[in-house]
């Protein structure tokens, strides 16, 4: 049997946490009933009144019959009765769905700041993750605040748990704690978070502090104090033009106005200083940083003396400037003044950042801790900053996990500098860090987050997680997609080859009313073109030109586009017909879409229509100037087309107007044209033009000399140009000039001095023989009837054995299918070299040599006679 006592115990232990509510409860019940029974009393005594006046009327009515009737007085009004507070049972029920809602790891921490014991909550609040630390909900932090606040004085052991959980009470937790504070116009409650606030090291926002003195209505003296400890030097509040206009607004309802005085006192002379402030900021915008210092020397003469506000501006005007020396001199004076804030920190900050320092970074954020400052998010960001821009992800981890650990919760702008680090295919796992972290601390995707996941999918090709982050946002959460977001990923869908998704995200753009942007059309049609679907494109371009509203969206980039995409698939009538329209559209062009539509033109075959449209680049208003590239363009057209005397007309032309000088690709082609007609001597000239125009030759214009030098013969010659023209420019010949000057040997007849040269080459380390080369060298010992010297080449580029060559290291270049065809077949698909070969091949190279159908020894080349195809992977 349970005796009495322990009855008592267990109703005391179950009534414990409900006593605070019974109380609060029977009070209220009480004034209801005080209340309402006055304002019945009131009506009663009403009613009497009224019924005496009624008795008096025929004395009134004769005493007025002497004066003039006064008009009459309106009715009473009564105090409104005011609705009745919660019920018990309702605020009990509110308090459990409260319960349910919440994460279950943080309702102890509720339970122990309703209960009002602080003490429990703070235990509750330093047993959990770092995780679970960074997603504690506001309203909790609020409750455990509010909870200190009521328990007044609280225990040196509390404060310090307090002091440890600093960083889960920000600003906006002790505004909201502060808002409820002030609305029970409890003193104490109020004294206690401005000191806690202090211990904290929050910053005391202009909010805050109004809603503290606000507590303090009912007590001036109490309000007095507490003004004149928020006005004193070093109180942690720094004092602006707001928040002196809101402490003389509480002032006067209070009526004090000695304070009143006191305050407009200081807020005329902060308005002085704050003028001056961002005039020294504004002047260091500008580069002028003496007239800043000067600006700033003038003020600390003046009656006001340097503000907090004014030493964090001339601090930026220094960085601004890019003087660290005197930026920290500045600081230094700051620290000895007890004015340095996060601000200040987060300039300096900034400085470092552009020096790249990062060691400078991290020892000031320690510093920060140090004197008792909260670093914030835009602290870390500028570290994280540097650290992307010397791309190290290791110090990038670091900082993000210091972060969390000092109860900063990462925030979109972070996940957004995060994400910038992702800039090639190698970093897929960076991004899915990234998103894992995004989805761990519950930020909110929001446009600008989505576009910086966007571009960090596209530039590490994984259009896979950018498919999925799409999903999230049309489906689960609803985000609105920036029209440069549509655009790019448009843009990179096309080039995966992906024209559905294009299709679709093109509708989805339409249908969701994004405003369209020249930028995000260009993507659109690139990605159409790309695709070989330019008739689509162009249909595209004249659906929008129909509407009034979208036609200033069609412009001459997305026309060009399409041109040259008519060009690559070499339908000729449609350059000429969108050129038409065009004009006819009054679409401006400029220097690069006339020169899109000349390489169309000379892609096409069409140098007939080049004299009209360079006509048309004069006859417009203004007039398109040519360029480099125009010439450079009708130049190639030229000799494309085997006209190599227009071309050099053009470029006597462009020398005699002067406008721009010849460049490499433009002399590049000229030779080329002159390999093609086989004229040395003008190509030689056009060679000796180019070193008085001071025009460096590069590898492709040796290749084209090797080419020419061979065809004509003249191998000695071939040889010696390449030594004294790489000699004299200096740089090496690379594995297509050796190709070019081996291809000279075999015209030469000299098949040997080819493989000598490859030996030569390998052995030295200067370049790698490439598919290309083994293929040029293999084919000339066939023309020269080496037919065994082809067959050894062949082994010597899938690296088999009994070759005699000097071999590459890697990985086997090999050789085209076509050239290995032919061989087999000069050496007979039944002989011995071909077995041997062709057992060598599947045994080493996991190539099988089938033979398909009979090769006659006639026709060596005969395709689809054998094929081999690449086994395993």
């Amino acid at each position: 049997m349970m005796t009495m006592n322990e009855l008592f115990s267990a109703l005391d232990e179950i009534l414990a946490p409900l006593w605070s509510e019974i109380v609060m409860f029977a009070l209220a019940a009480a004034t209801y009933m005080i209340f309402t029974r006055g304002l019945s009393v009131g009506v009663v005594s009403n009613s009497e009144n009224s019924s005496t006046r009624k008795s008096a009327k025929p004395v009134l009515q004769q005493k007025l019959s002497e004066e003039q009737a006064p008009s009459a007085r309106p009715a009473p009004s009564y105090p409104r009765c005011p609705a009745p507070s919660k019920t018990f049972r309702e605020q009990h029920k509110s308090f459990r769905k409260e319960l349910e809602e919440l994460p279950q790891e943080y309702v102890p921490i509720v339970q122990a700041s309703k209960a009002g014991d602080p003490a429990t909550a703070l235990q509750a609040m330093s047993e959990l993750s770092k995780e679970d630390i960074v997603r504690l909900p506001a309203h909790v932090a609020t409750k455990v605040l509010l909870s200190l606040c009521k328990a007044g004085a609280n225990s040196q052991e509390v404060m310090q748990q307090f002091i440890g959980l600093a960083a889960s009470f920000d600003s906006h937790v002790f505004e909201s704690a502060a808002a409820e504070a002030s609305r029970w116009r409890s003193i104490p409650a109020c004294r206690q978070m401005y000191e806690l606030a202090g211990l904290a090291s929050v910053h005391k926002t202009e909010r805050l502090v109004t809603l503290l003195v606000r507590g303090h209505l009912r007590d001036p003296t109490s309000m007095r104090e507490m003004i004149e400890e928020i006005l004193a030097e070093g109180s942690g509040v720094y004092l602006t033009s707001t928040l002196a206009d809101a402490l003389a607004t509480q002032c006067s309802s209070a009526g004090d106005q000695a304070t009143l005085n006191k305050i407009q006192e200081r807020a005329e002379l902060l308005r002085n200083c704050s003028h001056q402030a961002k005039v020294i900021s504004n002047l260091g915008k500008e580069g002028r940083l003496q007239d800043a210092l000067g600006a700033f020397n003038k003020l600390k003469e003046s009656k006001g003396g340097v503000s907090n506000m004014a030493y964090n501006c001339v601090l930026d005007a220094c960085v601004e400037c890019g003087q660290m020396s005197q930026a920290l001199k500045f600081f230094a004076e700051m620290k000895e003044h007890s004015m340095a804030d996060v601000v200040s920190y987060n300039t300096l900050a900034k400085g470092y950042l552009k020096e790249g320092d990062t060691k400078a970074m991290r020892k000031l954020l320690a510093e920060m801790s140090e004197q008792g400052l909260q670093p914030s998010n835009i602290s870390y960001h500028s570290l994280l900053i540097a650290l992307v821009q010397q791309n190290d992800h290791k110090g990038i981890w670091d900082t993000v996990d210091e972060m969390i650990a000092k109860g900063i919760a990462p925030s979109n702008v972070t996940c957004a500098i995060l994400l910038k680090c992702v800039t090639s295919r190698s970093q897929s796992r960076e991004l899915s860090k990234i998103l894992d972290l995004t989805n761990n601390i519950e930020v909110v995707l929001d446009e600008v987050l989505f576009g910086s996941v966007a571009d960090a999918c596209i530039r590490s090709g994984n259009l896979t997680i950018l498919w999925g982050q799409l999903e999230k946002v049309w489906l689960k959460d609803p985000v609105p997609i920036s029209s440069p977001a549509y655009g790019s990923m448009m843009k990179a869908f096309g080039q995966a080859g992906d024209v559905e998704t294009v299709k679709y995200l093109w509708s989805k753009l339409r249908e969701t009313k994004v405003k369209l942007t020249p930028i995000t059309l260009g993507c659109k049609v690139e990605a159409m073109v790309a695709n070989g679907l330019s008739d689509d494109a162009w249909a595209i371009i004249s659906q929008l030109w129909q509407d009034p509203e979208e036609r200033s969206m069609v412009n001459t980039v997305a026309y060009s586009t399409i041109v040259k995409g008519f060009a690559m698939a070499r339908q000729h009538s449609k350059v000429v017909a969108i050129y038409k329209e065009m004009k006819e559209r009054q679409i401006r062009c400029n220097t690069i879409t006339f020169n899109t539509m000349l390489n169309a033109m000379a892609r096409c075959s069409m140098m007939d229509e080049v004299p009209q449209l360079l006509q048309d680049m004069q006859d417009s208003s203004p007039p398109v100037a040519p360029d480099v590239v125009t010439y450079s363009t009708v130049i190639k057209g030229y000799c494309h087309s085997g006209d190599l005397d227009k071309a050099l007309k053009i470029l006597n032309h462009m020398k005699t107007v002067g406008d721009c000088q010849p460049d490499e690709v433009l002399y590049n082609s000229l030779l080329d044209g002159c390999a093609k007609q086989q004229r040395l001597d003008q190509a030689l000239m056009l060679l000796d033009e180019m070193k008085e125009m001071k025009v460096p030759p590069s590898n492709y214009t040796l290749s084209i000399l090797c080419k020419l030098f061979g065809r004509a013969r003249r191998l000695e010659q071939a040889f010696s140009m390449v030594a004294s023209v790489s000699q004299e420019y200096g740089f090496k010949p690379n594995i297509q000039v050796y190709t070019s000057l081996m291809q000279a040997c075999f015209h030469s007849r000299q098949f040997q001095r080819a493989i000598d040269l490859h030996d030569r080459i390998v052995s030295e380390g200067q370049c790698c023989p490439d598919e290309k080369t083994y293929t040029v060298i293999v084919r000339g010992c066939l023309q020269s009837g080496a037919l065994d010297k082809a067959a050894q080449v062949i082994r010597c580029a899938f690296h088999l054995p009994n070759h005699g060559l000097q071999q590459t290291k890697g990985q086997p270049q090999g050789v085209e299918l076509a050239c290995l065809e032919q061989v087999l077949a000069e050496l007979g698909p039944h002989s011995p070299s071909a077995q041997s070969l062709a057992k060598d091949l599947k045994v080493h190279c996991n190539i099988i040599v089938s033979e398909t159908s009979s090769i006659s020894s006639q026709r060596p080349c005969q395709q689809g006679a054998r094929t081999y195809r690449q086994r395993g992977n």
